[in-house]
This record gives C-alpha cells, structure tokens and sequence, in this order.
C-alpha cells in the first residue's frame, strides 16, 4: 500500500480485497490478544495449526477463514 500511495497509484481489486482482509483479521486480532503490539506479534509469528503465519494467509478468503477459525478458537477455548 505505501507504494502504491508514494506512486500516487490506485489498488487493484485483488489489493483492496486483500487490504480489507487484513484490516478485517487485525481488528478481530486485536479484540482477542487485547493489544495492536501482541495482535501484530502474533500475525508475524508462524502458528502450528495453520502451518505459516497468519499474515500470510490473508490472500485468499479461504486462508483467512482459517485466521478467523483460529482467532475464534483462541477467544472462546475452543479447539483449533
């Protein structure tokens, strides 16, 4: 996103899409880790049961469905 505001660019709509994926999994992230520090540290950080980083899974819908059972799962004690 920088650099496509530095290149005074407009997103495709795959950046956008993704870009609201991401925004979407951080506020999620945030409300469960109960910080922007922990929730950021943990979107870095590979996750055994998703097998990458949850950052690097927010391409698609499918792989961010997959954050999201993970968030969820650590929010309410249920299984991964």
């Amino acid at each position: 996103m920088n650099r496509k505001l530095q290149a005074r660019s407009v997103l495709s709509s795959s950046e956008s899409e993704r870009l609201e994926r991401i925004a979407v999994i951080e506020a999620k992230a945030e409300k469960v880790f109960g910080t922007p520090e922990k929730s950021k540290s943990w979107m870095l950080k590979n996750h055994m049961t998703l097998g990458k980083t949850p950052l690097s899974l927010l391409d698609t819908d499918i792989g961010a469905n997959e954050v999201r059972r993970v968030l969820n799962a650590i929010a309410y004690g249920g299984a991964a």
